[in-house]
């Protein structure tokens, strides 16, 4: 029969180590699934961006008017493009992503096409800022999402 040696005089003690090891990994693993989180926030915001950029540049297709030969787009209209990207839908007051001003929204006309601009401002959601420890500056996480379409006028 084989002698099991007695922990207590031939094992060294290990008895928190994995603490140890957890306190030391646990910051990378947060800062991991956080920036992960944040991605996918931001890939959501911008496709919800895209759709109602197109959206809003196909009813203005529909909408622009002429005025002695000319395109002219309406302020009623513009008024109608603005709450199509703002809220998605004409008659809605939820709006689709937070902190997205009328300023923000181009449009323009250049001969059979119309144009529709956004520059939103994309604001991460844990922190605006990325911290140096005192190394530096700290750096600013926050940047515009821009969308840009660009469709024919249906005459």
């Amino acid at each position: 029969m084989k002698h099991i040696p007695n922990c207590q005089s031939g094992c060294r003690n290990e008895n928190g180590f994995a603490a140890i090891e957890l306190t030391i990994i646990l910051p990378f693993l947060l800062l991991l699934i956080f920036a992960t989180a944040e991605f996918g926030r931001m890939l959501y915001q911008y496709n919800a961006l895209n759709k109602t950029v197109r959206n809003a540049s196909r009813y203005l297709t529909e909408k622009v008017e002429f005025d002695t030969g000319v395109e002219v787009i309406t302020t009623e209209v513009q008024l109608n493009v603005e709450n199509h990207i703002k809220y998605g839908a004409l008659n809605s007051n939820i709006e689709l992503l937070p902190n997205l001003a009328a300023s923000t929204i181009n449009l323009s006309l250049s001969g059979d096409f119309v144009t529709v601009q956004i520059s939103y401002p994309w604001q991460p959601l844990f922190a605006d800022m990325f911290s140096t420890f005192g190394l530096g500056n700290n750096i600013d996480i926050s940047f515009p999402l821009v969308s840009t379409y660009t469709m024919r006028i249906v005459l």
